[in-house]
């Protein structure tokens, strides 16, 4: 339950988020425009780090078969 709240919050952020930056002038924006910057640059950082650790945590083949 606390999930499905927590999805709904976000949503209603992002469309609020992008409600806002149709309606506000330019300079009202910048904060916004700092928070997407952040983003910009924090997620394929958060993407390698992801990447690293699939590869690091992999043991081989997940198919679970036996060798003969």
């Amino acid at each position: 339950m606390l999930r499905k709240l927590f999805c709904f919050l976000v949503v209603v952020g992002a469309i609020a988020l992008a409600v806002l930056g149709l309606v506000l002038p330019q300079t009202a924006l910048k904060p916004v425009i700092m928070i997407t910057n952040f983003f910009d640059i924090m997620i394929p950082i958060l993407a390698v780090g992801a990447l690293i650790n699939y590869i690091w945590k992999s043991n081989g083949c997940c198919c679970h078969h036996t060798e003969k």
